[in-house]
C-alpha cells in the first residue's frame, strides 16, 4: 500500500513524483520504458519553466545549456524571417533530462519499476488496484496517469482529425546556438536548436499521408518533400550523431475520456510541437495536480480541479498551437507564400506569432 502511484515516467511524472516525495509521501512510479532513452522531442524548453526546473534540482546554469533568444522561419519558397523571443528558452535533450530527474527522483525515495507496463487501474472502496503486465499488484491512495499520448488505458482523441508523424535526429552543426529555427515544408516542418555538449536537435512533423504514399520510406519522404525547402536541405547536411527516432500516430486534443484517476502531461492534451511548450506543460500539470493533492487530497476534489485544468487552461494553450500550426499547413500555396511574405515584410507580425505560444513563468 501507498500513498501515491504514479503511470507513466517522463517529464510529468517524475516532476510530481519528486514533489510529493518530498512531502513525505510514499511514492511508486511505473515506466514502461527505461532510462534513459531518446525521444521523438524538440527538447527546446520555454524559460517559463526555469524556475520550477531548478526547483525540482536541475541546476541549469552549472549544466551550461545554450540559451535560446532568437527565431528564424523559413519556407519551402525561399522566404525567411527572424524576431527576437520575449522569453525564449534552453536547449537539453530528453536523454539527458529524463535521466537527471529519474535520478532525483530516486535520491528522495520515490520507488521506480521499469520496463514495467500497466494492463488495469479499478477504484473501489475509496482504494486503487493496479495490475501489470508481469502480474504484479499494487495498492494506493491515489493514482495519476502521466503515461504519455498512447496507452493502453486510454485512447489518444484527436481535436484536428489529421495524423502525424515525428521523426528526431542529433546532429554536430546547426544555427547559432542562441537561435531555433523552424523550416516549414509542403507537408510539415522542422525545428532546429543546440542542445547540451555542442549538439543540435533536428526534429519534424509531418503529415502522414504523404509517407503512406511513399510506403513508409522516411529516405525518400526527406529527399523528395523536405528538401524543397532549402535551407532545410542544408541543415540535412549536417554529420548524424545518433540514429533516427520516429513516433507516428500523433494527434493533437484534449483527451476528454472520463477515468477514476487524473491524468497529466501529454496524457491529459497534446500540444502540436510547433509551439516549443510541451515540455513546459508537462511541468506546469504536474506542479497543478500537486498543489490540489497537498491540499486537497480527496480524489472527488482532485479530480474536478483535474478536470477543470485540462478544460480550461490546457485546452486554451492546445487550440493556441493547433491555430499556429494550421498556419503552417495552408494548402493553398498562394496563401502559403502570401503569410510567409507578410512574415517577413511587416515588422513586428512574426514576434505577435510567436507570444501565441508562451505561457506566463510559473513557481512553486
Amino acid at each position: 500500500m501507498s500513498d501515491l502511484v504514479i503511470i507513466g515516467g517522463g517529464l510529468a511524472g517524475l516532476s510530481l513524483s519528486i514533489l510529493c516525495a518530498r512531502k513525505g509521501m510514499n511514492v511508486i512510479l511505473i515506466e514502461k520504458s527505461s532510462y534513459p532513452k531518446h525521444k521523438v522531442c524538440g527538447e527546446y524548453i520555454s524559460k517559463e519553466s526555469l524556475h520550477f526546473l531548478n526547483h525540482l534540482g536541475i541546476n541549469t546554469k552549472s549544466l551550461q545549456l545554450p540559451n535560446i533568444d532568437t527565431f528564424v522561419l523559413t519556407s519551402h519558397h525561399g522566404l525567411s524571417a527572424t524576431c527576437k523571443l520575449d522569453i525564449g528558452g534552453i536547449g537539453i535533450s530528453r536523454y539527458l533530462l529524463d535521466k537527471l530527474l529519474a535520478d532525483i527522483a530516486r535520491n528522495e525515495g520515490v520507488k521506480i519499476y521499469e520496463q514495467t507496463r500497466v494492463t488495469s487501474v479499478d477504484y473501489i472502496d475509496d482504494r486503487y488496484t493496479i495490475e501489470t503486465h508481469n502480474k504484479e499488484t499494487f495498492y494506493t491512495a491515489q493514482c495519476v496517469g502521466a503515461y504519455g499520448r498512447i496507452s493502453g488505458l486510454q485512447s489518444p482523441q484527436s481535436q484536428s482529425g489529421k495524423s502525424y508523424i515525428g521523426v528526431k535526429y542529433h546532429v554536430d552543426r546547426g544555427p547559432a546556438k542562441n537561435e531555433i529555427e523552424i523550416h516549414n515544408f509542403e507537408a510539415g516542418y522542422c525545428g532546429i536548436s543546440a542542445i547540451e555538449d555542442d549538439k543540435y536537435c533536428l526534429c519534424y512533423l509531418a503529415k502522414a499521408e504523404p509517407l503512406k504514399e511513399m510506403k513508409g520510406n522516411i529516405d525518400q519522404f526527406e529527399e523528395e518533400v523536405i528538401f524543397k525547402n532549402k535551407y532545410l536541405k542544408e541543415r540535412f547536411n549536417s554529420r548524424k550523431i545518433i540514429d533516427r527516432v520516429a513516433t507516428s500516430q500523433l494527434q493533437f486534443g484534449i483527451h476528454s475520456e472520463p477515468l477514476s484517476y487524473p491524468l497529466l502531461g501529454d496524457a491529459a492534451g497534446f500540444i502540436p510541437p510547433i509551439t516549443g511548450n510541451g515540455m513546459s506543460l508537462a511541468f506546469r500539470s504536474a506542479l497543478a495536480l500537486y498543489q490540489t493533492l497537498i491540499n486537497h487530497p480527496k480524489n472527488n476534489t482532485l479530480l474536478s480541479e483535474n478536470k477543470r485544468y485540462i478544460n480550461q487552461y490546457l485546452k486554451r494553450r492546445i487550440q493556441q498551437g493547433i491555430f499556429l500550426q494550421d498556419l503552417l499547413f495552408i494548402q493553398n500555396q498562394y496563401f502559403n507564400k502570401a503569410l510567409m511574405y507578410g512574415l517577413v515584410t511587416i515588422p513586428g507580425l512574426l514576434k505577435i506569432m510567436s507570444k501565441q505560444a508562451t505561457g506566463e513563468e510559473f513557481r512553486v
